[in-house]
């Protein structure tokens, strides 16, 4: 792997350390490796289905999907920790991708053990703060309504968030102009 341009670092609760860059067109091997790193319960609640038996190349295959997205509609960021006598490794990602020119879809994955460390609430601002420099006016989501985690994390957006509850799950709109 290159030589990476970190855009932004932090310390999570924890104190460890965390880097954030773009995500880049042959990151598919690190968004695979924060997949496999996360729980049957937590990949239902980032992608609303149980996928607990996916072939690794059909999982492949959506990473690869993901960091080959159209840069002009899609834009993604990567958090690397940096380990105690080990290389850095991905924690988590979040991206956006472009429903109309004002709006854009955003989802976020944090593996694990590094979840309910401000790692989320971090990559979500930071996410809202591009996509508002891009000139978006709205990030959307589907979320589950039992999902406290990513309610904090909206919760602590700098950002106006509107809660539309639809059955089990609510649409959010997070109004990146501040007027």
């Amino acid at each position: 792997m290159t030589n990476r341009t970190y855009i932004y670092s932090f310390r999570t609760k924890s104190g460890q350390k965390i880097l954030v860059r773009p995500l880049e067109p042959d990151d598919t091997p690190l968004l695979v490796d924060v997949f496999d790193h996360m729980s049957p319960e937590s990949r239902y609640r980032r992608f609303h289905q149980t996928l607990d038996h996916v072939s690794p190349s059909r999982i492949w295959q959506e990473a690869e999907n993901i960091t080959q997205a159209d840069p002009d509609r899609s834009r993604g960021l990567l958090a690397l920790a940096e380990l105690t006598g080990e290389r850095t490794v991905p924690v988590g990602a979040v991206r956006f991708v472009e429903t109309t020119p004002c709006e854009a879809d955003v989802a976020i994955s944090i593996r694990d053990d590094f979840q309910n460390q401000g790692i989320g609430t971090q990559l979500m601002s930071l996410m809202a703060d591009e996509a508002q420099f891009l000139g978006y006016h709205r990030l959307v989501a589907g979320i589950q309504n039992d999902n406290p985690a990513i309610w904090q994390v909206f919760n602590k957006l700098p950002y106006k968030v509107t809660r539309l509850p639809v059955g089990s799950y609510s649409d959010i709109v997070i109004m990146l102009n501040h007027n």
